[in-house]
């Protein structure tokens, strides 16, 4: 009996307590209420960010003038201070501050805003450095050049009183030489360019010049600036080569000349006060150089498809598609030997030519792939129509149906992973499909066996085609000089008179030769 009682204490000692304790977290979470309200505020607040628009680089002498209207959050009643690196003054107090250097080097400007928000003073800043030269120089550059030689190259420059602004892709996942890739990087940076003595183009083979030849074109301005200036390619190919194919977009951009050097002069154009006189040391330093001027584009008898071909150049047709157009003769010409004179069996010439082709524009490992896709799609699909008894051209056409919907299907995937084919590589998919029908006819012919030699040879001639023409020497040769494909002409008529065995048939009647020695 002793024991409830003080059980009943204990449980209103232990509620007292609980009440007490739920009484304190309440008050805990209002007082809390209240303060949010005024954290929310100030956070909710607008909160000034600095910008400053304006060029990173100005010739000594030469006024540069920055901007501050891209700043947020500032208002009318917002106050503006520059301040140049070294000088405790503004040199400004309005949204704009003009800035004349009096010596080469390095300057920091910041801007400081200051305004009012719900009663409070807020501060923002922001800092932009500007290259004040006496001399500056270009350099554009592929992501094939290594990085450490474009730092030793800007050192060498700076150290000769010489600003080398450097625009080059970044390195990682871009295709080396590609023109777009570089046009687009110039973009982004084309007022660089401005007040340049000279522009380097460090690429490989003409693909540099391309580029700068498709941002420039409709861009007047530029083009005016640029025939005050001098383009310097730097190549350590055939130099008669590159300035060949340097004429076309020499016509267009019409600089004040051309000179196609070896990598190695780049260190004495910074030893030199001008491009006259960078000429002068390639003489005396014995150095390789050519000069492409108004002298040497002229149009002659003798170079007339070397005029055409510069002409398609420089009014819009991509380099890629005339290297496809020289290349088809090599291609047939080789195609024609393999046959002839080995005894290779392919699908004709025109569809091995066709693969090559879509091999050069698309690259091998996604040709073959492609090619695969479209051989398995098109025996499935022939396969699925066995029991529905169509006749042969109705059964074609739904082939070519379905493999058409499996090219789409597979650029779509192709696309979602940043893949894109140009309109010209897509047509030439379209007839490299037409390779099904000549494999599932041959199957149904002759069996698996000649089917499958069939296709694997005409494969393998397709890429010992693309191994062979896809030498960055040959294209340039055929690029610089188009008249080279003439001679497969002369090729063809020889292959046209070949009378002899092939040598395929060597091995496959070695025992009738060995049995006609015997006796």
């Amino acid at each position: 009996m002793r024991l409830f009682p003080f059980l009943n204490f204990r449980m209103r000692k232990l509620s007292a307590s609980f009440l007490l304790g739920i009484s304190l977290s309440l008050g805990a979470l209002s007082a809390q209420a209240q303060e949010v309200p005024d954290d929310a505020e100030h956070e909710a607040a607008p909160m000034i960010t600095a910008a400053i628009t304006g060029p990173t680089d100005v010739a000594v002498g030469r006024t540069v003038v920055l901007d501050a209207s891209a700043s947020v959050g500032a208002d009318e009643q917002a106050q503006y201070r520059w301040y140049r690196e070294g000088v405790s003054q503004p040199i400004s107090r309005s949204i704009e501050a003009v800035y004349t250097p009096e010596k080469p080097g390095t300057t920091l400007i910041r801007l400081v805003i200051t305004s009012r928000v719900n009663g409070e003073e807020v501060r923002a800043e922001a800092e932009h450095t500007i290259t004040v030269y006496e001399r500056k120089i270009i350099l554009i550059a592929d992501a094939a050049v290594p990085p450490e030689k474009i730092v030793f190259h800007q050192r060498e420059a700076e150290q000769n009183g010489t600003f080398l602004r450097v625009i080059r892709p970044d390195a990682g996942g871009i295709p080396i030489g590609d023109e777009k890739t570089l046009a687009n990087v110039i973009k982004k940076e084309v007022g660089a360019l401005s007040g340049a003595e000279s522009i380097v183009i460090w690429s490989d083979g003409i693909s540099g010049l391309q580029a700068l030849l498709h941002t420039l074109e409709k861009d007047d301005d530029r083009l005016a600036e640029l025939q005050r200036q001098t383009v310097i390619l730097l190549t350590d190919r055939g130099l008669n080569t590159l300035a060949r194919t340097a004429r076309g977009p020499f016509s267009i951009l019409r600089p004040d000349r051309i000179i196609v050097t070896r990598r190695e002069a780049l260190s004495a154009l910074f030893s030199v006060a001008n491009p006259d006189e960078f000429l002068d040391r390639l003489t005396q330093w014995d150095f390789d150089f050519l000069v492409v001027d108004e002298s040497s584009t002229a149009v002659r008898p003798w170079n007339l498809l070397s005029s055409l071909v510069n002409y398609m150049l420089t009014h819009g047709v991509s380099s890629m598609t005339v290297i496809l157009l020289l290349m088809l003769p090599v291609i047939a010409t080789i195609l024609a030997f393999l046959k002839q004179v080995v005894g290779v069996t392919t699908f004709g010439l025109y569809m091995p030519s066709v693969i090559a082709l879509s091999f050069l524009a698309l690259g091998w490992p996604i040709g073959v792939s492609f090619l695969l896709f479209i051989l398995v799609t098109g025996y499935a699909t022939r396969a699925a129509m066995r029991r529905w008894r169509l006749l042969y051209i109705p059964k074609v056409a739904i082939i070519l149906t379905v493999v058409s919907i499996t090219l789409l299907l597979l650029l779509g995937i192709g696309a979602f992973f940043g893949l894109t084919l140009s309109g010209d590589t897509i047509f030439i998919l379209l007839i490299m499909s037409t390779l099904s029908e000549s494999f599932l006819n041959m199957k149904a012919e002759e069996g698996w066996y000649s089917a499958i030699l069939g296709i694997g040879e005409t494969v393998l001639a397709s890429l010992l085609c693309v191994f062979i023409v896809q030498s960055n020497a040959l294209q340039s040769l055929v690029l610089a000089y188009p008249e080279f494909i003439l001679l497969t002409l002369v090729c063809n008529v020889i292959l046209g008179r070949w009378t002899g065995l092939r040598l395929v048939e060597y091995f496959r009647f070695r025992e009738v030769f060995k049995h006609m020695q015997e006796e």
